[in-house]
């Protein structure tokens, strides 16, 4: 049975641990203390939960799995593991150091795999010793849920790890896209960002409130984007309309090149979202449970391990 060691045990480093324990994996969580680490244990306990209520997870499993993990604050526990996941926060500095300690400790054939969000892996593997077996493998949050995995190897990146790597994330049931050429924010985060920054845009612009954007994307695109790809319904409407449409259109879309106003306005204020209980929105606790329930929802369908 394979190892697979986690390094940083927030939603993302242990809900990648609770995946590979649901696929019969081995799995050592690695905090910068017992107690961080024992936090990771809390989250995978509390996520297993959620899936026994909808079904797709037992007691039973939920034991066997937990059998499974162990908790360290000690980097030399990640010495037989065959995959390890870096999920540490978005700060090059901080992963290069967490990469100059995984190296000390792991075997020469380990694959290491970081979970960022868009940071490009050339600039994350800057003073390893072995670039060869690193690459991003970015899960999308919450990873056990949402099925999705882009990985970008860099230009040192064997192709014997690359294989591995996807092959690991296929045995769970990942949805695997290669990126041909490493770009900032990948490319789910690329076309995210487009939107956010239009809709901000049109926030600030007085077109509509973040509600009614929420209502247009809700009732139009959110389910049309469900059912078909987006390349695929842009091809469907015919070129020469898309044309028409975009000689147009596009001078007239948001060209801002940083931080735009209402979340500039939101941080003035201290208010950081769903984190602070406000932001564009009101968080109230209610509210945080409910979105927190509801933004998985769709993605229930995906959740193969309960057949294994």
């Amino acid at each position: 049975m394979e190892k697979v060691g986690i390094v940083g045990v927030g939603q993302m480093g242990a809900d990648m641990g609770l995946l590979a324990l649901a696929y019969g994996y081995e799995a050592v969580l690695i905090g910068r203390t017992e107690e961080k680490a024992a936090k990771g244990r809390q989250q995978i306990e509390k996520d297993m939960e959620d899936m026994i209520r909808c079904g797709k997870f037992t007691a039973e499993k939920k034991e066997t799995c937990l059998a499974r993990l162990a908790l360290s604050d000690d980097y030399r526990d990640l010495a037989d593991c065959a995959f390890i996941i870096e999920a540490v926060v978005e700060d090059p500095a901080v992963k290069r150091s967490v990469y100059e300690k995984i190296e000390q400790a792991c075997s020469e054939d380990a694959v290491i795999l970081s979970e960022t969000s868009g940071i490009l892996p050339d600039e994350l593997a800057e003073g390893m010793r072995c670039k060869e077996r690193f690459l991003v493998a970015h899960s999308w949050n919450p990873p056990h849920v949402i099925p999705l995995v882009e990985v970008v190897p860099g230009k040192h990146t064997s192709a014997k790890a690359l294989q591995k790597a996807v092959a690991f994330l296929e045995a769970l049931d990942r949805e695997v896209v290669v990126l041909r050429k490493a770009v900032p924010g990948f490319i789910g985060n690329r076309i995210q960002h487009a939107m956010f920054r239009e809709a901000l845009s049109l926030i600030e612009e007085g077109v509509a409130t973040p509600e009614e954007i929420d209502k247009v994307i809700y009732y139009s695109i959110g389910q049309r984007y469900a059912h078909v790809g987006l390349m695929e319904y842009y091809d469907s409407c015919g070129l020469d309309l898309q044309k028409q449409v975009q000689s147009y259109l596009l001078a007239d879309l948001c060209n801002a090149k940083g931080p735009q106003k209402p979340l500039t306005d939101c941080l003035a204020a201290g208010d950081l979202g769903a984190k602070t209980g406000k932001g564009l929105y009101e968080w109230p606790e209610e509210k945080r449970e409910e979105f927190r329930v509801r933004k998985t929802a769709g993605f229930m369908p995906f959740i193969r391990w309960d057949e294994k």
